[in-house]
């Protein structure tokens, strides 16, 4: 998503910055003021779509959540490693507590998203999984062949 908000929010920009430009140019070449005040109008409108559609919002707040996560996937890792059983209680609401952040602050993502995220990604149960090596060996080749 924050791809999709930064070329978002530059080509809204570009297309305003286009627009104004072309209008001053080419008013005084075809000395009409019409051309350059509907050019301006139009130029004004979509800087005036890009500044309502806050992309520059959702672009901090998208890498707000891309940065919080990593770090806390960082600090998971360093808590499997070695934390005791008195402490993980106190990171899991830590870890709770920071995702109701993220989740209020960041822009929802569109239901395609979703869509195409749980036909993707099929939660299969641990107990349903075998892990036996040979299993994951013959796991392996397979996702080879598929590629």
């Amino acid at each position: 998503m924050l791809n999709h908000f930064k070329c978002c929010h530059a080509l809204l920009n570009g297309l305003a910055l286009l627009l104004v430009a072309a209008g001053m140019i080419a008013g005084p070449i075809l000395q009409n003021s019409t051309l350059v005040a509907c050019l301006a109008a139009v130029g004004t409108v979509v800087k005036g779509w890009n500044d309502f559609k806050q992309y520059l919002f959702k672009v901090a707040m998208s890498r707000f959540a891309f940065t919080t996560y990593a770090k806390a996937l960082t600090e998971l890792k360093t808590h499997i490693r070695g934390v005791p059983l008195e402490d993980l209680e106190g990171f899991l609401i830590k870890m709770q507590t920071l995702d109701d952040t993220i989740v209020d602050f960041t822009p929802p993502l569109p239901k395609r998203s979703v869509q195409d995220y749980h036909r993707r990604f099929v939660y299969q149960p641990v107990e349903a999984q075998s892990h036996t090596p040979r299993t994951m060996a013959v796991r392996k080749r397979r996702r080879r062949k598929r590629r």
